[in-house]
């Protein structure tokens, strides 16, 4: 693979243009269909929060005509990503991730699916709006529910098993979309599958860092040091909902500098995001400041970039007011300084890919604003703090460790040359970092498969977090006056017992300590 087989900062080939009555599936189209599914997410929460009707009918309509408007304006170049049957492959690949993940209830699931089976079984058996009666007060589910809100639906109309698999054919189907987004940036089909592959593998040095720790080397390995930049594999199984929200930043960014995507499309997509993952978000915004900066320097704003985004931000104030119901009670600040651990983390698992992008300047398939943006992200993200532990660096890394990535796997693709005199040395390291590093997606998959499938959960969140928790529940009074449902169904929390029937192994306890029954 030469650098030339893939080069974001490039425009797209003409071969790459989609001939009228071409079978293939567009770019636009794609994105014009995942602004539409992330714009329904915002007209459910609407549904969930009580508004008028009127007010859901009138979102829905001008959501509609954003996503007409995002598909006949600006220069899309009607670019191809992928024909119907490359398309239906990239569904069965997600697919069989998400239901090797657990999704489904046929293999393992991690334990945060305790929590994330909890919110979708609420969100489907409770009548919408509703709050919970405590004891001490009413309290309202307070969480990024994007991911939740169609499958909740269908379960509310075929039961909560229904949902579940709605839920697992969602994803997939999100997953297929962004991949497939992801194709026109590489030149041939075979460097589609070889970077798939090698992405579906990339994670860091993790198991160096657990020797030295003398971690458990048969469970979760990347939690060694107290910080984290997570696998991919490891977020499709663990947090699918950040994954894919970082993950959709970073590929749009990408097709943006590639200029394969009007700059109306990235920019109009990202006040949707924060209802899956708002702390994804934090580590995409800084490339589409640079995209927004660039394009008003080379006075290359037309009013589709200014209008469209503006519109759906006013549709995404509902759940920007959601989001941040009961904020100043979540954690946040300057993440505790502990200099040998912040050594050690960034010694293991980011040094050598940042050596790796230097021996291989002047090489990389990426553009250097870009490659240095996403450096520079994965060196401060581990310094802050926003939520739960290290959730804040591990959910807004999504991005910039994407980038990094693509980055890094088209350097194991090139062929050393006389005018790079490192980049052999470049690739060596390169391929050490990766062999070390599939020892995560290799433990992932193996308990996966080892260790029993999940039980069926039949709890509720208070079910699973007995108290509540800042991260997910806020106040009801807290919940800004504007999208205060007026007179939402009052339910006691009353779990049933035992919430699942059969063990539960926790992947990241020593010995795989079991969950379970839980009563």
């Amino acid at each position: 693979m030469s650098k030339a087989d893939f080069m974001p900062g490039q425009a797209a080939r003409p071969a790459a243009l989609v001939a009228a009555g071409s079978r293939m599936i567009a770019v636009r189209t794609l994105t014009v269909a995942v602004a539409g599914w992330l714009l329904l997410c915002q007209v459910l929460l609407l549904a969930l929060l009580g508004q008028p009707p009127l007010l859901i009918a009138g979102a829905a309509l001008v959501s509609i005509m954003v996503c007409a408007a995002m598909g006949r304006l600006g220069a899309w170049g009607d670019v191809a990503a992928v024909s119907p049957k490359a398309f239906g492959g990239l569904l069965a690949f997600a697919f069989a991730v998400f239901l090797l993940g657990g999704e489904g209830g046929l293999f393992y699931a991690n334990t945060d699916w305790q929590v994330r089976y909890a919110v979708l079984n609420d969100l489907t058996t409770h009548p919408w709006p509703w709050a919970y009666d405590t004891g001490l007060g009413l309290t309202i589910l307070r969480c990024p529910v994007g991911i939740y809100l169609f499958p909740a639906l269908i379960g509310k109309l075929a039961g909560q098993t229904a949902g579940e698999f709605a839920m697992l054919a969602q994803n997939s189907i999100i997953l297929a979309s962004i991949l497939a987004l992801a194709t026109p940036l590489f030149r041939s089909g075979r460097q589609r599958l070889i970077t798939l592959a090698l992405l579906t593998g990339f994670s860091g040095m993790d198991l160096l860092g657990a020797v030295f720790a003398r971690a458990n080397l048969l469970g979760h390995l990347e939690a060694w040091t107290g910080f984290q930049y997570t696998a991919n594999l490891t977020l499709a199984f663990w947090v699918p909902q950040h994954a894919l929200a970082g993950w959709l930043g970073a590929v749009l960014f990408l097709l943006w500098r590639a200029e394969k995507l009007p700059l109306h499309a990235l920019l109009l997509v990202i006040p949707a995001i924060p209802l899956l993952s708002p702390l994804a978000v934090f580590g995409v915004v800084p490339f589409v400041a640079y995209a927004g900066i660039e394009s008003l320097l080379k006075r290359r704003i037309i009013a589709a970039d200014i209008a469209l985004p503006a519109v759906t931000s006013l549709l995404a104030i509902p759940s920007l007011l959601y989001l941040s119901a009961g904020f100043g009670e979540v954690p946040a600040g300057a993440a505790p300084f502990v200099a040998i651990k912040y050594l050690a983390f960034y010694t293991v698992e980011v040094v050598p890919f940042l050596c790796i992008l230097w021996l291989a300047r002047g090489h990389w398939s990426v553009d250097r604003v870009t490659v240095l943006i996403a450096a520079a992200l994965m060196l401060i993200l581990p310094l802050f703090r926003v939520g739960e532990s290290i959730d804040f660096m591990m959910r807004a890394g999504i991005a910039p460790v994407t980038i990094i990535a693509i980055t890094v796997v088209a350097i194991l693709q090139q062929r050393p040359s006389a005018d790079a005199p490192y980049l052999g040395a470049a690739r060596r390291i390169a391929m050490i970092v990766y062999i070390v590093g599939l020892a995560v997606p290799l433990g992932e998959t193996a308990r996966a498969v080892l260790l029993p499938a999940s039980p069926p959960v039949r709890y509720g969140y208070y079910g699973v977090v007995p108290q509540g928790y800042v991260t997910y529940i806020s106040a009801f009074d807290r919940l800004a006056a504007l999208i205060r449902p007026a007179q939402p169904a009052i339910v006691a929390i009353s779990e049933p017992s035992p919430c699942w029937n059969g063990p539960w192994p926790d992947a990241i306890s020593p010995k795989f300590k079991l969950f379970g029954p839980h009563k």
